[in-house]
């Protein structure tokens, strides 16, 4: 059964990520052609994924897709797991119309919330047994990246994980030196694009994009009250990496 859980706005009132909001609602085709050819590593990411959920849950288990897009990747990931209920969060209808597709005949109970996904998670009461979040958070300050993780692992609770896929810059690389790299390396690499197709990427990254060193990233979820926090994947560009976050 799917239940879509229509969250709407008050008048005048705040969007966290307003801009990164509008640009993705722009972007949503040329994003999917990024994941269509795997330029972002999402079938490798998703198998680690669906691999650990087995090895974790020998029963069912309730999964937590923060900012869950179309869940393209989790229409494979989630597929032979023990998964009973997912509750997806997006602020694109949009693409929670497409969730909803996706996921069709998964034996699962699926709910799918049209909300802010750090408002949902600040305000979030119910638990869940892994969450899992996939560039996206790297949008936010490092105090508010804080903050969510934070909401996350109370989330979770004890025993619970949490997945994050997210770019990282190199050690001592500041955000300048990863920006001037994105480019010199993705552009060329990225040839199922466009020229506009990039450019309307490039200026995503360019002004919305906020990454931190794989340490940092590991010393949040410390920091957030994770007990073990590790890195588990690295991209073959050296842009994106996978973390593991145990309660």
């Amino acid at each position: 059964m799917v239940n879509v859980h229509i969250h709407r706005f008050q008048p005048g009132g705040a969007v966290v990520d307003a801009a990164a909001l509008e640009q993705f609602q722009q972007q949503w085709a040329t994003y999917g052609k990024l994941v269509d050819g795997d330029c972002l590593a999402h079938r490798q990411v998703g198998a680690l994924l669906h691999d650990t959920l087995n090895t974790v849950f020998a029963s069912g288990f309730s999964f937590l897709d923060i900012a869950c897009g179309d869940a393209t990747v989790m229409r494979t990931a989630l597929r032979g797991t023990r998964v009973r209920h997912y509750h997806g969060i997006d602020l694109s209808e949009p693409a929670l119309e497409l969730a909803a597709a996706n996921l069709a005949g998964l034996p699962m109970q699926i709910d799918l919330d049209h909300r802010d996904f750090v408002e949902a998670m600040m305000q979030r009461g119910e638990h869940a047994d892994a969450a899992w979040c996939s560039l996206s958070i790297h949008h936010l300050s490092t105090h508010d990246k804080l903050g969510l993780m934070k909401a996350i692992r109370s989330a979770v609770g004890t025993g619970g994980i949490f997945m994050l896929y997210e770019p990282a810059r190199r050690p001592g690389e500041d955000r300048t030196a990863w920006l001037d790299r994105f480019q010199r390396i993705n552009k060329p690499l990225w040839n199922v694009l466009t020229v506009a197709e990039w450019d309307q990427i490039w200026h995503h990254v360019s002004t919305c994009d906020f990454p931190e060193t794989a340490d940092v990233w590991l010393e949040l979820g410390r920091e957030a009250g994770f007990a073990k926090a590790q890195q588990v994947f690295v991209d073959p560009t050296d842009f994106f990496r996978l973390f593991r976050y145990e309660a």
